[in-house]
């Protein structure tokens, strides 16, 4: 293996000790994964640049990669035998991880997880790894990139804990005075594969974590300093243990041992060919660095240097675009880390299309400008060429753009209507963990559109999807419990599903806990607490809070009336387009206020769509008015 055989730096480097330290390391990568596991891209790279990265620290480095649990314990087993008597034990994990109940596990390539009472027989807990380092002397080291999305989320069943599986792995202490337990982020959150060859962490740790001179917990923070930057602040790194003792991985310096008084000169090239031997077809650019760091003036320096401007010339799609800014989703697991997102609704489609197409011809095989060039396509009504791409990041498995499909066929836009392959296309990516693409499935049961009705069936959908995070679903569910739609009538279970998706911003949510409100259904009547969630949901654009707040000011349930504010907001309803608004007004406006109707009147007259006369009075002009403002946003 590549490890074993490139020991060369043992004539190069000295470390902080006075004797020969023996340190070991085990690395451990899993990558090839079947649904409903998402496959890795960046674990067998990961694991090639930190094996030789400490291959030139002067670890004998065992890998195992894409394992499945027996030959995960069985490496376990015989590297506890090989720690025992070191001094420094470290092992480095990349793969899929979950927690539950606060027990961290790892996740072998086999595992299947129907329900949590199969994890202790099909993954690896964390306490594993501690109990296979019990006979390291003086370091103990275990590094996590095991936090990215837990795959098993919502399709497995909770039967044996009541405890919910989490998004990453949990934060365990230790009262041991040499272990530390580095995570490549907080506890609970997901970290990211990568955009580039290897994932956010593994590239950190191979800057820092031999650096010469520094301290090991000093170079955890470099660590967590460095993806912190360049995930855009949405990995924070961490760790567990602090050591009493001064730790270093790396040398005291990075110059070169001088010889024995007598000795011959060390040749610093006597490693270098079979260095460049073991990764010259590799293709990974951080081996191609290290070759260059430690054997930069010897003969395949030079390849090794075209090697890495290949490779970068070859990435430069990776690079931030204008497509990113104009049309990357916020939810995009394919778009940059750097890159906030913008809602679909926010689109300038007609600058993204331009972008994304100038990117698409750029960057041709880039996998995340199919579907940003996709959603700008289908902000603009192109929705026969947003199809193309969306299936070709589909094809690459983008579940967004599946979802995004489904929406198509659903809506008939770019291709004939039919709903049942719709359906199968949420079905698609729901079952990759697209947590809104579970809530269309659901809405599918529920209306009985392209599938038998059952709305049990669409309540169980419902409830997947709310586990994985997905707000429509939760404020599905409290309408259910509301409206006793497939469940026992609940107001308060109804309220708590409505928090929670008001929570993550949902508009519809916090309409609707206004309504309870106003209502006083499962809580205390309170029609400024209404008319307090009202308002925070017309400020997220909802044309039902408009609508309702419109109502209650003008009239004094809340306090004295503000029928100016009432036809503002009466006038935002009609804008988004709210039918319910527009029916009110013209078939039971006599029931609203005088004043109401004449403020109304005022502002349809300020738009420049209103030329009567000021009275209160609704007739043929107004309704005119009223239809001319219908779906149409201010200038």
């Amino acid at each position: 293996m590549l490890f074993r055989a490139a020991l060369f730096l043992f004539a190069l480097l000295f470390f902080h000790s006075a004797h020969a330290e023996r340190k070991v390391a085990l690395l451990i990568g899993n990558a090839t994964y079947s649904a409903p596991a998402t496959e890795l891209r960046n674990p067998p790279n990961d694991i090639a640049a930190i094996g030789a990265m400490l291959t030139g620290a002067d670890f004998d480095v065992t890998v195992i990669t894409n394992v499945g649990r027996s030959a995960m314990s069985a490496a376990l087993a015989g590297f506890e035998e090989k720690a025992r008597g070191a001094d420094v034990g470290l092992i480095y994990y990349s793969g899929h991880g979950m927690e539950i109940s606060g027990t961290n596990y790892l996740l072998p390539i086999d595992v299947k997880l129907a329900s949590d009472r199969d994890v202790k027989y099909e993954a690896i807990a964390l306490e594993d790894l501690l109990v296979a380092l019990d006979g390291v002397k003086t370091l103990k080291l275990v590094l996590l990139d095991a936090c990215r999305d837990n795959p098993f989320l919502t399709a497995m069943k909770r039967l044996a804990t009541k405890g919910i599986p989490s998004r990453g792995l949990a934060r365990v202490e230790t009262a041991e005075s040499n272990l530390l337990v580095g995570y490549a982020t907080a506890p609970g959150d997901v970290a990211l594969d990568g955009d580039g060859e290897n994932s956010p962490y593994a590239s950190a740790l191979v800057r820092h974590l031999v650096e010469p001179g520094v301290e090991v917990e000093t170079a955890l923070r470099a660590v967590a300093k460095d993806v912190f930057e360049a995930t855009g602040g949405k990995q924070r790194p961490f760790k567990t243990g602090s050591l009493f003792e001064t730790v270093m991985l790396g040398p005291l310096s990075a110059t070169v041992a001088p010889a024995a008084k007598g000795d011959v000169s060390v040749d610093p090239c006597r490693d270098a060919t079979a260095h460049w031997t073991e990764i010259k077809s590799r293709n990974n650019k951080a081996l191609f660095e290290e070759h260059v760091r430690l054997f930069g003036s010897c003969a395949f320096a030079s390849l090794a240097r075209q090697e890495i401007a290949t490779l970068e010339a070859a990435s430069r799609g990776t690079e931030e675009n204008d497509c990113d800014h104009l049309a990357a989703a916020t939810n995009d697991p394919f778009k940059l880390a750097s890159i906030k997102g913008i809602d679909f609704d926010a689109l300038d489609g007609p600058r993204a299309v331009e972008a994304c197409k100038a990117a698409r011809a750029a960057y041709p095989t880039e996998k995340r400008f199919f579907y940003q060039y996709g959603r700008a396509l289908d902000s603009t009504g192109n929705f026969v060429e947003a199809m193309t791409e969306y299936r070709k990041a589909a094809d690459l498995g983008n579940t967004l753009a599946m979802r995004n499909i489904g929406i198509l066929y659903d809506n008939g836009e770019g291709v004939e209507k039919d709903p049942k392959e719709a359906l199968n296309w949420f079905r698609k990516s729901a079952d990759l963990g697209n947590a809104a693409a579970m809530n269309s499935v659901g809405y599918k049961y529920e209306s009985g559109d392209g599938v038998k009705a059952d709305m049990r069936e669409a309540i169980a959908w419902y409830r997947k999807a709310a586990d994985g995070g997905n707000a429509a679903a939760m404020t599905n569910l409290g309408y259910a419990y509301e409206t006793a739609n497939g469940v026992k009538r609940d107001y308060k279970e109804a309220m708590t599903w409505y928090v929670k998706a008001a929570d993550l911003g949902s508009a519809q949510a916090m309409n609707n806990i206004g309504v309870l409100h106003e209502k006083g259904q499962g809580v205390r009547q309170d029609y400024k607490e209404a008319v307090a969630w009202y308002r925070k949901a017309a400020g997220n654009r909802s044309e039902y809070a408009e609508k309702n707040l419109a109502g209650l000011l003008d009239g004094d349930k809340a306090g004295p009336p503000d029928r100016r504010q009432a036809a503002l907001h009466m006038e935002n309803a009609l804008r988004l387009g709210h039918d319910l608004a527009l029916k009110e007004m013209k078939e039971k406006a006599s029931g609203w206020s005088v004043e109401f109707r004449k403020e109304l009147q005022q502002r349809l007259k300020d738009a420049g769509v209103y030329n009567g006369t000021i009275d209160g009075r609704f007739g043929p002009s107004t309704f005119a008015s009223i239809e001319a403002i219908f779906g149409k946003r201010a200038n």
